[in-house]
């Protein structure tokens, strides 16, 4: 979550933590990057990981019909590029400039939760459905999966199948021929089977009616018509753009992509570091904050401000994680606070998504501003 001239969050850091003065360094950013350089990603990753669980094994946490709900998107990130960059994400220039390069990255977020589960970053050329079974093979049963119209194949449903968990598709009108088939006829919600080399395979089609006109077509595992209606699936589908805010709140909140290293294990070390970060604000604040905000009867329901929340944690992150004995009071204090700037939820509300047709240039990490 580092947002200003690296030596500038390193003497802030050090200040806070053994209480001197701002004026004096005791660390250069020069030591800094050596001695991270010395630590895997891995250690990161772990320890993200291991949170997520240890969460789920421990807390209670919103379900939807008994099910985790889990939405898995991809996106692109921009890094700096170098030669290490380049042999471990491929050579793809994203500005005119040349000075960047993208990868791939992909997110599978519990979207009632706000809480990402597991993610990927890998080469921009690896495909977002290769990205995406390997967030299944690690997430185990007891989860309904939603994905956008860019994952939907015939072998992709077989493996979502083969997990035993639930899934709603949105698919493009030609995604197969039995999809065209129903597309064509004049039925709008009917029990089929997909043909997977062979093998039949038992899904839900759905019609589903916009407000602008437009038809959008699911094909589901939810064969329960009477509990999932064409209203509830397309509730369901629309659950989805959870994944899309934490893409926003990752971008734009914690700033993911100013990373201070250069060499791939650096990157990732910042990437779930900074997801590990993301998921402990929110599994420690949000949902009591969510309560908290509504216990008064009011106009509107009102949500925690997830910014307001980040940058309290990351203003108050020496306290919860150095003096571990006061890290309950902390919390409280953090929720009291933030609760105060909680945001009405006004329904009804859309705004229209934007085209993107240049990457904006991004600004270089050395020219960040001191202050």
């Amino acid at each position: 979550m580092l947002n200003k001239r690296t030596q500038t969050e390193i003497d802030a850091f050090f200040s806070q933590l053994y209480q001197t003065s701002a004026e004096i360094r005791q660390v250069t950013s020069s030591a800094f990057t050596q001695c991270r350089n010395k630590i895997k990603y891995s250690a990161f990753s772990t320890a993200c990981w291991a949170l997520v669980e240890y969460y789920y094994n421990n807390f209670n946490f919103n379900k939807y019909h008994g099910l985790r709900l889990i939405a898995i998107d991809g996106s692109i990130y921009t890094l700096p590029k170098t030669k290490e960059t380049i042999k471990e994400f491929g050579e793809n220039v994203l500005s005119e400039s040349g000075k960047w390069i993208k990868a791939q990255v992909s997110f599978a977020t519990d979207v009632l939760n706000n809480i990402c589960v597991d993610a990927v970053i890998g080469p921009f050329m690896e495909s977002e459905t290769k990205q995406a079974l390997k967030h299944l093979s690690k997430l185990g049963k007891n989860n309904l999966y939603i994905f956008d119209r860019g994952y939907f194949g015939r072998t992709f449903l077989r493996e979502v199948v083969q997990t035993g968990c639930q899934f709603c598709f949105r698919v493009q009108r030609n995604a197969c021929r039995e999809v065209i088939s129903f597309i064509n006829s004049n039925q709008r919600d009917i029990i089929s089977y997909i043909d997977v080399e062979g093998e039949k395979v038992k899904v839900r089609l759905t019609k589903i009616m916009l407000s602008t006109g437009k038809e959008e077509y699911l094909v589901t595992s939810l064969f329960d018509a009477k509990t999932f209606t064409i209203a509830r699936l397309k509730s369901l589908y629309n659950l989805r753009w959870g994944v899309e805010e934490q893409y926003k709140d990752m971008k734009y909140a914690i700033c993911v992509e100013n990373f201070i290293g250069k060499k791939p294990n650096s990157i990732k070390q910042e990437f779930f570091a900074n997801i590990l970060t993301y998921n402990l604000s929110m599994m420690s604040c949000k949902q009591l904050i969510d309560g908290t905000s509504n216990k008064k009867k009011k106009k509107y329901k009102y949500k925690a401000n997830k910014r307001a929340i980040l940058a309290k944690i990351k203003q108050c992150f020496v306290k919860l994680l150095w003096e571990m004995q006061n890290t309950h009071e902390v919390l409280i204090r953090i929720i009291k606070t933030v609760t105060k700037e909680s945001i009405p939820i006004r329904k009804g509300r859309k705004y229209p998504r934007s085209t993107t047709i240049k990457a904006k240039r991004k600004i270089y990490r050395a020219y960040v501003s001191a202050v």
